[in-house]
């Protein structure tokens, strides 16, 4: 027989029992992924992560992010704010190139002369020399002259791209001063007008233009962008209002002497155009392009004076022109007039 002092019935199991244990587990549970949904905790430092071994590799500072031309280069673009540290690429010995910049103080303050995107190297060719401020003033070269050309006055400089270089050319119509069918020139020729009018014919003066090489070798600073330009406007219901345009210009670089040019021509609306020049190594710098002037009836074609030097458009030494007719004022009585003869 069992003893009854020691004898204990056998217990049941309770689904209630595990109310406790499983509704605290619930509340950690939902209590961490709160904390980690605010940022409290970070479950990634949890993980183990095995990074390869660095030894024997050298660290080359690489960008990490787009970088934009004529910027000066900062600790921010090396930084990564996902890791929380500098963007190095480690790199074997015979990878590292002698022209590789490997040290961060050799970069810090430096100004691109290039866009740089994001997890490249750097040389000493992707920047400009050392003192050189950034913006855009660091894409004019030394002795030339930076202006803004807006694209409505200049046909051409679409898809060009810092660094690449051109000539503008400007053209103005020339007015001959035809009226009906008869020339002008038959009116002052005399006996010779008949032979002044087939000679303008000839030459065809009468639709002529003068073309003229403003710019010789320009340089593009900053490409083709549209800017919004506040406009002021009188209206009738809301008064004085202040609106915007959208306007595309273009930066250049060009001589000193001939700013004045460019915006003359531009002030008197001529029809100006670029004209690119090569991209090839072998272009040479010091190309000019030739201007063309009108040819005057009174001058002739061929004709010389004598053998006398003068200069020409494109700064060479040429001959200068007689006139084969001279001018002559004839006076009869109240009537005055001029009249065309042979220069010789």
């Amino acid at each position: 027989m069992r003893n009854p002092m020691t004898y204990r019935p056998p217990t049941r199991f309770r689904w209630s029992n595990l109310v406790i244990p499983v509704a605290a587990a619930f509340v950690i549970v939902v209590a961490i992924a709160a904390l980690w949904w605010v940022g409290a905790i970070d479950l990634s430092k949890l993980r183990r992560k095995s990074e390869p071994s660095t030894a024997g590799l050298i660290p080359v500072p690489v960008s990490a992010r787009v970088i934009h031309n004529y910027s000066r280069v900062s600790r921010d673009d090396f930084w990564d704010p996902q890791n929380k540290r500098l963007t190095v690429l480690y790199m074997s010995p015979a990878s590292v190139t002698k022209d590789m910049l490997t040290r961060l103080p050799d970069l810090l303050g430096r100004v691109l002369n290039h866009e740089k995107p994001a997890g490249f190297a750097f040389t000493e060719s992707d920047f400009f020399p050392r003192g050189t401020r950034e913006g855009i003033v660091a894409g004019i070269p030394p002795g030339k002259r930076a202006i803004r050309v807006p694209a409505e006055k200049v046909d051409g400089f679409y898809e060009m791209r810092p660094g690449d270089r051109f000539d503008l050319v400007a053209t103005i119509a020339i007015n001959g001063g035809k009226t009906g069918t008869q020339s002008p020139l038959t009116n002052v020729g005399g006996i010779y007008g008949p032979q002044l009018a087939l000679q303008a014919q000839l030459t065809n003066w009468q639709r002529q233009a003068t073309v003229h090489v403003m710019v010789n070798n320009g340089i593009v600073v900053e490409p083709m962008t549209t800017r919004q330009v506040p406009i002021y406007q009188n209206t009738l219901t809301q008064g004085g209002v202040t609106r915007m345009r959208p306007v595309q210009e273009i930066v250049i670089a060009i001589d000193p002497e001939e700013v004045a040019e460019l915006t003359q021509a531009m002030a008197v609306d001529a029809k100006i155009s670029v004209v690119p020049r090569s991209g090839r190594p072998g272009d040479p710098v010091d190309s000019v392009t030739p201007g063309l002037r009108p040819v005057s009836p009174f001058v002739g074609v061929g004709a010389d004076l004598g053998g006398e030097p003068a200069a020409n458009d494109d700064g060479t030494l040429g001959t200068r022109r007689t006139a084969p007719f001279a001018m002559v004022e004839t006076i009869n009585g109240s009537k005055r007039e001029l009249t065309a003869v042979p220069h010789r």
